[in-house]
Order: structure tokens, then C-alpha cells, then sequence
């Protein structure tokens, strides 16, 4: 929604936008130009709008959304109102439960650093551009697209990479709206064979990750792959599409800042050539996933390998959106080291990548994780594997469900999650559930302070899609603030 705001201000419009709280991006749109309302009222609607476009998090009920109706105001999805914004564009589409928006972003910036000129419209802040969009003169975009709610079949798609088939879905939307917990991977699966007909049918290219359920769902229905990116080219068939692959990973943290490196190789035809090493400043093999896929998107569309080895000898410059372990604080307290950094994973297979890339990279610090359960629908969907996302840790902290609007589910809720957590064997030390931000802060003040009695090194990760990231800026910002601690 806020690039789809910075784009129509692009284009000379007026733009207001409402959302139920103030945040960093209601921040940006406002300096931007945009008219922000923090609240959401039928008041804020009047008959001089002409176009109202809302997203999946609206239901019809929305004060907002049912008073422009009543003035007969014409009513958009954003899906809609992007579908008009790229009507004369290649679109390449980006979709999957895992790794979109930083891949989107990768393929995006990496694109116009090595003079590929492209358009990029994604869900995450990036700082570099201070903006989530690029748009200019390009006719062709590089777009992420939501499969959760089912958007992302109305895009007219050139080149379409799907990440991986795991469940991740906004139950509210009306492409799932009152379907089965035990039916979602069918319908999801109907979904993905719609968008990759449209594009099959537009004489367009498909790329698709390793994943196993994946490739059998490919196989089955007999699409047509350009290229296929992973980890191991013995997981590949033998066959005629490319198959990039990243090797040799390295991953580390100096004086706490996580880097990657690692070798990028290409399979054709079963010849296999090293193109060169990348790098990258963050944490997690998924990241490196993330810019393998990127660089077989930029393979599809320029056929050209030069462009690949350009793109790994820019690699280190290249951003993450934020909130992907977005570092807020790295300081020096007496003797040890506090990280602070934010997540947005909150999905179970997002969450256990995460967790377990931190226990290999950050495994001689004391590590607490924070986690906040994004949505009643989401929790419950995933209640059994979240069970198994967080291991290895000193502490963990449970805070109350984020609701986005929903109204509660019985029986689901945090501390019913903490009990579930810890049942499990999970190699914690202690698991805690929290019920307020201010309670949160006190105690992890605690445990920072027995850190600094033992000389011990701390991270503390803040995890989930909702107003946690405000708990971790908090949190950090009362100890950047500090006269008593050296930041580095």
C-alpha cells in the first residue's frame, strides 16, 4: 500500500491514507507528501475522493470501506489498482511464502546497479532508497506478489520465480475466506497453477526453487521451467533449464555484524562453471538462497553470465529491506557486547531458519529471542509447528498475540502457546510469557545486566509482522541514549 502511495503521488495525485497506528512508513509518506489519518473512521471518507483502494487487511465491515460505498465512491483492491498502474509493463513476479520481499528487493537494486534500468515495487522499506519503490522510465518492473491472499494471479506476468509451496495464507482474504485449515495446500496449489498458466500462456518464463514438494507439484502438471535455484545440483534432474546454485557457504560475525560469502555456480547441460563468490552483510543461508535467486532472474531475462559476475562484485553494497535482521543497536557495556535487532519472521519455517542461522553465527553469545504471534488466523494455522520453531536458546519471551484486526479464536492465545512451546524438547533455559512492552523491557533490562555481571556477549532478537518492531526500537533507543555505553 505505501508504494502504491508513493506511486500515485509520483503521478500527480493527491494521496490520503488512514491506518490504525503510527509507524516508521506512515512517518515517511507524511515528509513524502502523503495525508496521513492515524485512525480509521467513516468521517475520513468524503465525496471529493474519487478512487478508494484498500488491501487484504480491510474487511467490508471497515467503517471506511462501507461509507465509500455509500457515496458510490469506485472501490479498488490494491491488486486492482496496481493491475492498472502495470498494465503497459513486463512484469517480473516475485512469490512464495519465504524469502519475497528481500529477494524482490535484491533483484531490484542489484538490476539498476549494473545498469539494468528497472522499476521495483515491494513490501519492505529499503534504506538505501528511503522508499520501498523505484519508479522510472523502465518498461519493466520487478514486483513482489502476494500469493497469501491470491493477488497474485491479476498481474499480467513476463517472468514469474516461485519461491516454495508452504502454507502461509491471510484466512480473511476472499481467495481463502472459509476454506479449511486441511484444505489450504489444494487451494493454494490451484492458485500457483493459475498464475503459472497465465504466464506459460503469455509466452512467458517460470523459475522455481529446488524445494521438493515443489519440483513433484511442477512435474505433476507438466510446466515448463527456464531455470531452477538452490543449494545442490544433485537435487536437479537432468534436464535442459539452468540451475544456479550457491556453494561453499561462510557465515560470521565481526565485532557483531553478521557477513555471508559464498561461491555462485551454474549447472547446464550437466556442465558445471564457477561465475564468483559473493557477499553479503547479514546473517542466514536463506539469504544466500535469496540472492541466488535474484541472479536466476537476471539470467532469464538478459541471458547474459557477464551480468552475473557484475552483480557479485557489487553484492556487498546491495541493502536488505528492514526488519530482516535489521541490526538497532551494536554496543560496548564495561566488558560485553549487546546486539539488538529486529525480524519480521512469523511464520514457522521463517522463524527456524532464522533461530537456527543465529545459533550458528552468534553461538558463543548469551541469545534471548522476543517473540510476538502475528494474527488469531496465522497463530492457529501454524499452532503445532511453532511448537518446534525456537531451540537452542537462553531465553524466550512470548508476548500477547498482535491481532491486525481480527477478533479472537478460543484457546488460541500466548500463554497457551508458551505452555505448548514449553513442552516441547527444545534445549531453552527459560521460556517467559509477557503480557505488556513495559514488562518486556524491565526484564530483558535484567538479563542484561547478569550479562554484563558474567562479561557475557548478548543478542537479543525481536520477532514477528507486528508492533513488536516498536518494542525493539524502544528497547534500543533507551540504550543508545545512554552516557555509560560506546556504540560501534
Amino acid at each position: 500500500m505505501s508504494a502504491l502511495a508513493q506511486i500515485a503521488l509520483k503521478q500527480g495525485n493527491i494521496v490520503i491514507g488512514s491506518d490504525i497506528q503510527q509507524s516508521y512508513i506512515t512517518n515517511q509518506l507524511q515528509k513524502m507528501g502523503t495525508q496521513i489519518i492515524i485512525g480509521q473512521k467513516e468521517s475520513n471518507i468524503t465525496p471529493d475522493i474519487d478512487l478508494f483502494v484498500y488491501s487484504s487487511a480491510i474487511d467490508k465491515n471497515n467503517e471506511e470501506y462501507r461509507k465509500a460505498q455509500q457515496l458510490q465512491i469506485p472501490i479498488l483492491h490494491r491488486s486492482e489498482f496496481l493491475n492498472q498502474i502495470l498494465k503497459d509493463k513486463k512484469v517480473i513476479a516475485i512469490t512464495g511464502s519465504s524469502g519475497k520481499t528481500t529477494t524482490t528487493t535484491l533483484t531490484g537494486i542489484g538490476m539498476n546497479q549494473i545498469n539494468i534500468q528497472t522499476c521495483l515495487i515491494t513490501g519492505g522499506w529499503i534504506d538505501q532508497i528511503n522508499s520501498n519503490t523505484l519508479w522510472n522510465n523502465s518498461d519493466t518492473v520487478v514486483l513482489e506478489a502476494d500469493e497469501s491472499d491470491g493477488t497474485l494471479l491479476n498481474y499480467p506476468v513476463y517472468i514469474g520465480l516461485i519461491t516454495d509451496l508452504a502454507v502461509d495464507i491471510n484466512l480473511n482474504s476472499k481467495a481463502f475466506q472459509n476454506t479449511p485449515l486441511n484444505k489450504l495446500p489444494s487451494k493454494l496449489k490451484e492458485i500457483y497453477k493459475n498464475f503459472i498458466n497465465k504466464i506459460q500462456s503469455a509466452k512467458g518464463k517460470l523459475i522455481i526453487s529446488e524445494e521438493k514438494s515443489l519440483n513433484k507439484f511442477i512435474k505433476e502438471n507438466g510446466f515448463e521451467v527456464a531455470a531452477v535455484f538452490g543449494t545442490n545440483p544433485e537435487n536437479n534432474p537432468p534436464n535442459n533449464h539452468i540451475f544456479l546454485y550457491f556453494d561453499n557457504l561462510k557465515q560470521c560475525q565481526i565485532n557483531g555484524y553478521p557477513f555471508i560469502e559464498f561461491d555462485l555456480k551454474i549447472t547446464y547441460k550437466n556442465k558445471q562453471e564457477l561465475i564468483g563468490k559473493a557477499k553479503l552483510g547479514s546473517i542466514g543461508s536463506y539469504n544466500a538462497l535469496n540472492y541466488t535467486a535474484a541472479a536466476s532472474i537476471i539470467l532469464t531475462l538478459t541471458e547474459d553470465i557477464k551480468k552475473l559476475r557484475e552483480l557479485n562484485q557489487i553484492s556487498q553494497t546491495l541493502p536488505l529491506p528492514k526488519r530482516r535482521f535489521e541490526i538497532l543497536l551494536n554496543t560496548k557495556i564495561k566488558n560485553s557486547r549487546l546486539i539488538i535487532t529486529d525480524d519480521y519472521a512469523h511464520n514457522p519455517k521463517k522463524i527456524k531458519s532464522l533461530i537456527s542461522n543465529l545459533n550458528k553465527v552468534y553461538k558463543n553469545y548469551k541469545r534471548i529471542a522476543v517473540f510476538q504471534p502475528h494474527r488469531y488466523t496465522r497463530t492457529m494455522m501454524f499452532w503445532d509447528k511453532l511448537k518446534y520453531s525456537f531451540f537452542n536458546l537462553d531465553y524466550l519471551i512470548i508476548l500477547p498475540i498482535y491481532e491486525a484486526g481480527e477478533a479472537p479464536i478460543p484457546n488460541i492465545n500466548s500463554k497457551n502457546l508458551t505452555q505448548v512451546i514449553k513442552s516441547s524438547k527444545n534445549n531453552i533455559k527459560q521460556i517467559t510469557y509477557l503480557e505488556s512492552f513495559e514488562n518486556t523491557i524491565d526484564y530483558l533490562k535484567k538479563l542484561v545486566s547478569l550479562s554484563e555481571s558474567e562479561s557475557k556477549d548478548t543478542i537479543i532478537v525481536f520477532i514477528g509482522a507486528g508492533s513488536v518492531t516498536k518494542l525493539a526500537h524502544k528497547f534500543a533507543e533507551e540504550y543508545a541514549l545512554s552516557p555509560n555505553f560506546t556504540v560501534f
